[in-house]
């Protein structure tokens, strides 16, 4: 074992310090799209983004230390920042088990980490728009993945990346390198609304946009997840009100994007309309009493009663695990551990009104600095697009799965504070010019020179 974590820490340095910042961005970015794979370590589960993270914050320290250089963080990071720092507290005084919880803590502390590392990578718009495509080549990537794995399963029969029976009894959803099918749901249509965004709001590329989107759209279809469905559909909505104009480009984009639509449906339904529509049927016909349904909503109402026992602070970090017993229901089940999938009620719980404060004040902080930006029509708007639209599709999934203790939503938030600020501040830079210069741009010196002047 310790020579294989010694390889691995190897390879992770060689590929960190391999043509920076770009070697350390595809190992955070990559990294958090393998939760599923594992070591362990005096008994913890160390994931890829625990060793990626610990890495590349120790590549930035050494760099920090030598260049003498200060972190400035912004109002952002400081309610990122605030909501670990609850965890902890929590964690440590209102816990009913403080060392599990702590733990717990420091496993969601490194979960956060990679936010704080990319928004120190990212300090400039062209680092960004690399790093983006890297975003999307691990996207695309996975996607590819699990769409393997599925077909792997159905042609051979094994069963690697796939999950059997966790839906239906007799059915097979991939999770590929992600924790379990519904976080692959999730994933995989954050990376199709991505594509779908550049394919809209940008005029170049326009065909691998296309064939990304679609290719990350049947591994979110494959997922069987219906919580990652619908997000992919009301994102998908969502992208085209913002990027809609009448121009002749854009009916083009239309039909393109239509057929290849209509291609990709029919081959959808071809491979697993029965199981989407029994998924969908099994939810229409039982309402609250299909079986994933109503076991949500037993953790949840349990959840709900706790609160009010620890309002403010929260009870620690994942504290439903030593609280909430499937005994009391389900016999069977019993000393099974149990993780709150709604997103909002399990901070909530953990962390209580000040830790869901934080989160609800970088969300506005965030959406201030965006919904004036997503307006423009070029190529960083574009991107930011793309990004808004994914933080979008994690954030109706994870009201039925909950995927904020690990990595890969905080890379996407990472990605999209940082879009989020550079374009906000060279809109900014741009206003005080334009407030400083006379109308057109130019200054007095430049526009009374002589035709030779400016050579």
């Amino acid at each position: 074992m310790w020579m294989g974590a010694a390889a691995v820490s190897a390879a992770v340095i060689l590929l960190t310090v391999t043509r920076w910042p770009y070697g350390a961005l595809l190992l955070l970015t990559a990294s958090g799209a393998m939760p599923v794979f594992f070591v362990e370590l005096f008994g913890w589960k160390a994931r890829p983004e625990h060793f990626a993270a610990g890495t590349v914050l120790f590549a930035i320290g050494i760099g920090l230390l030598f260049n003498k250089r200060r972190v400035r963080l912004k109002v952002l990071d400081y309610w990122i920042l605030v909501y670990v720092v609850i965890n902890f507290v929590s964690s440590a005084f209102q816990s009913p088990e403080p060392s599990a919880t702590l733990r717990w803590a420091l496993l969601e502390a490194l979960a956060v980490l990679p936010y704080f590392l990319i928004r120190l990578l990212l300090t400039d718009w062209e680092v960004l728009e690399k790093a983006f495509r890297i975003l999307l080549f691990v996207g695309l990537g996975e996607s590819a993945y699990g769409i393997l794995c599925y077909l792997s399963h159905h042609v051979f029969g094994t069963t690697f990346g796939m999950e059997v029976g966790q839906y239906l009894v007799d059915v097979a959803a991939p999770y590929a390198s992600q924790y379990e099918p519904n976080l692959f749901g999730a994933y995989t249509a954050c990376c199709a609304v991505l594509f779908l965004a550049l394919y809209l709001a940008q005029g170049k590329n326009r065909l691998s946009s296309l064939i990304g989107f679609l290719i990350a759209s049947l591994a979110a279809v494959l997922s069987f997840s219906r919580a990652a469905l619908a997000a992919l559909v009301v994102t998908a909505v969502w992208v085209f009100w913002k990027s809609g104009d009448a121009s002749r480009s854009r009916r083009v984009k239309l039909v393109s994007f239509a057929l290849g639509l209509g291609l990709f449906l029919l081959l959808a339904v071809t491979l697993v309309g029965g199981v989407l529509r029994e998924r969908f049927g099994n939810l229409a016909q039982q309402g609250l009493a299909e079986e994933t349904t109503i076991t949500r909503l037993v953790i949840t109402e349990e959840a709900l009663r706790e609160i009010p026992t620890h309002l403010f602070l929260g009870s620690g970090t994942a504290s439903f695990n030593l609280t909430f017993d499937w005994a009391k229901y389900i016999p069977e089940w019993g000393g099974s551990k149990t993780w709150i999938g709604n997103a909002p009620v399990r901070i909530l719980h953990d962390t209580g009104l000040l830790g869901l404060v934080a989160i609800l004040g970088f969300t506005v902080s965030l959406w201030r600095r965006i919904r004036q930006i997503l307006r423009g029509r070029d190529s960083q708007s574009a991107i930011l697009l793309a990004l808004s639209a994914g933080a979008l599709v994690y954030c109706i999934t994870f009201q039925s799965s909950d995927g904020t203790n690990l990595a890969f939503c905080w890379v996407q938030l990472g990605f999209l504070a940082s879009a989020a600020l550079l374009i906000s501040d060279r809109h900014q830079d741009l206003k005080l010019i334009d407030g400083v210069l006379p109308r057109g741009g130019s200054t007095p010196s430049s526009s009374s020179a002589g035709p030779t002047s400016g050579g």
